[in-house]
C-alpha cells in the first residue's frame, strides 16, 4: 500500500465532513490538563482543527502530519483563522527532528497507534525526549475492542492488517502502562475516548506528565 495516496484520498474525504472544522472531544477534554502555555507539538495533527484550538488557547503550536495534503488544508484553515502555527510533515517511524526538552505538551490524536512494537516503543521515547520535565503528553489511540479487529489479520500481538491493507495497533490498558509508565506519572489511563467521526466509545486515552 502507498501510505501517502491512502492519506491523500482519506484526507479529500474528510475535507468535506463538518467535523474537521471544530476541535475534537478530545482536545477540548484534555486541554485541561496542559500547562497554562508554552510551545505544543501536535503529532498527527491531520487538518489542523486541533491545533488550531490550541493556538487560540494561547499555545505555540507545531503542527506535524504525514500528508502533505492534510498540511495544505490545515495551512488555509489557520489562514483564515489568523493564527499563528508551524507546520511540518513528519514520518513518525523516524527520531522526531527535535532538540531534548523543548515542549511542555506533547499532543496527538488517532496517530500513535500505526507501528510495530519496536517503533512504537522508540516512539513513546522520543516523545519523553523532546518533553521537559513535568509537561504532558495527552493522546487518543486505537482500543482492542474496535470491531474492526475480527476483520483484520494480526502480524504481531496488537497490531493488524485491516481490510483496507491499513496497518494498526489497537491499545489495552495492560500495554499503554508497559509502553509509558517508565517515562510518565499517569494521570489519565482509560478507554472512554470517543470522536465526532466514529461511533465507537472505547478509545484508549491516556494524559500523563514526564517523570
Amino acid at each position: 500500500m502507498d501510505l501517502k495516496d491512502y492519506w491523500k484520498n482519506k484526507h479529500a474525504k474528510y475535507a468535506t465532513q463538518e467535523w474537521t472544522y471544530r476541535p475534537s472531544i478530545f482536545a477540548t477534554y484534555a486541554i485541561k490538563y496542559f500547562p497554562e502555555n508554552g510551545k505544543l507539538l501536535d503529532l498527527g495533527a491531520g487538518q489542523g482543527q486541533d491545533s488550531i484550538f490550541f493556538a487560540k488557547n494561547g499555545y505555540k503550536v507545531t503542527s506535524t502530519d504525514f500528508s502533505p495534503e492534510a498540511l495544505q488544508k490545515a495551512m488555509k484553515k489557520a489562514k483564515a483563522e489568523e493564527v499563528k502555527i508551524d507546520f511540518l510533515e513528519l514520518d513518525l517511524t523516524n527520531q522526531l527532528p527535535f532538540g531534548k526538552e523543548k515542549f511542555e505538551t506533547v499532543y496527538s490524536s488517532l496517530a500513535l497507534h500505526y507501528f510495530d512494537e519496536e517503533t512504537t516503543k522508540n516512539l513513546f521515547k522520543d516523545i519523553a525526549r523532546v518533553l521537559k520535565t513535568n509537561g504532558v503528553l495527552a493522546c487518543l489511540l486505537n482500543t482492542i475492542d474496535d470491531p474492526e479487529v475480527r476483520e483484520s489479520q494480526m502480524i504481531e500481538e496488537g497490531l493488524y492488517k485491516t481490510s483496507s491493507g491499513l496497518v494498526k495497533r489497537y491499545f489495552n490498558l495492560k500495554y499503554l502502562h508497559q509502553i509509558t509508565d517508565q517515562y510518565f506519572e499517569t494521570v489519565i489511563a482509560d478507554n472512554h475516548g470517543e470522536t465526532y467521526k466514529d461511533e465507537i466509545k472505547t478509545l484508549v486515552r491516556f494524559i500523563g506528565r514526564k517523570k
